[in-house]
């Protein structure tokens, strides 16, 4: 088992979590020269392989501004599109469920990743491998106002909590302006699956934690989860409706996804986050079976233009074949 593998509920609904953290090391500015930001990386590798329980799980790797490999690490949700596009480093468990990117906006952004709905989990894991670093190389702190970053809107606890959901129906009936409202009075806000700026293809979303000033790490995470349990229940709420209006209809639009999935040998990528995002909705509602919702959520990472190699054409192939793969053993009810 992967020694950071964390898994929690709502998996039908919750695809994952993730907690990080922004710290920057006392005695260096705040914005790092290259060498600094070697320097940093350096030592912080430095403090994790001395432990011996953990150490030999890490490896260290630069990234190359604008590189392949960048875009592809992008996609996997284990550094920023800022960093893939100005360089820097990267400390990362061989499981890619504790990564540390080093030199973005702040010197170190340490995150913690887990399946289904488990922020409080992934905060654990986070504070754990930070206290493990802070011993060797001391952050940046303040005993009125907390940890120190580079934006003042994550002074404090440092924290960005953020759980990604999939509401393909609340999207389709309109009704996320409204869970866009609700998260906001919560201190929350939605975004598209890859952050800021992104869009919303297949009713994927990131929910995550506006405020890190004035509560504690545990408490925000709280919000959060309650926030998320909220909104999970509304889109329960909604699928029902959808299928009390016109069952038949969404019937055949399970179905027909199902049917693409299984028969495609060409698949652009909207159309297949599409295909994915209809079997997720016929697994929750029992129109379909035969399928685990976690591997149907990691698909919807390998499809991206990022994440295959090739011209246009050749990774449409690929896309269709992975596609047929995972709808293999996939059932009408």
């Amino acid at each position: 088992m992967s020694m950071f593998a964390i898994t929690g509920g709502f998996t039908g609904l919750a695809a994952s979590s993730r907690v990080r953290l922004a710290r920057n090391l006392a005695g260096y500015p705040f914005r790092l020269t290259e060498a600094q930001q070697k320097e940093v990386a350096d030592k912080v590798f430095a403090a994790l392989r001395a432990n011996p329980a953990i150490g030999a799980e890490f490896e260290q790797k630069q990234i190359v501004p604008r590189s392949a490999e960048a875009a592809r690490l992008v996609q996997a949700h284990l550094i920023s599109p800022e960093l893939a596009q100005n360089g820097g480093w990267l400390i990362v468990s061989r499981d890619g469920g504790v990564s540390i990117m080093v030199g973005e906006e702040d010197h170190l952004r340490l995150q913690a990743i887990g399946a289904g709905l488990c922020p409080k989990e992934c905060l654990q894991t986070a504070e754990r491998i930070a206290t493990l670093v802070e011993s060797e190389t001391p952050f940046a702190y303040d005993e009125r106002l907390g940890y120190l970053t580079a934006c003042p809107t994550n002074i404090g606890t440092g924290l960005r909590a953020s759980v990604m959901l999939h509401l393909p129906m609340l999207t389709l009936t309109g009704g996320i302006d409204r869970i866009i409202g609700y998260a906001g009075s919560r201190g929350c806000a939605v975004r598209g699956a890859y952050g800021e700026g992104s869009g919303a293809v297949g009713g994927f979303y990131q929910i995550s934690n506006q405020i890190t000033l004035g509560s504690s790490a545990a408490e925000l995470t709280d919000r959060l989860v309650e926030t998320a349990t909220a909104i999970i229940d509304a889109e329960k709420k909604t699928r029902e409706q959808v299928r009390a209006q016109d069952e038949l209809r969404l019937r055949d639009r399970i179905c027909r996804a199902a049917g693409v999935m299984r028969t495609a040998y060409l698949m652009e990528t909207d159309e297949a986050l599409q295909c994915i995002s209809d079997a997720l909705v016929g697994l929750q509602m029992g129109v379909l079976t035969g399928a685990d919702p976690q591997k149907l959520y990691r698909l919807e990472q390998a499809i991206h233009p990022a994440m295959l190699t090739g011209d246009a054409r050749a990774r449409d192939c690929k896309r269709a074949e992975l596609l047929r793969e995972a709808a293999a053993s996939l059932q009408i009810v």
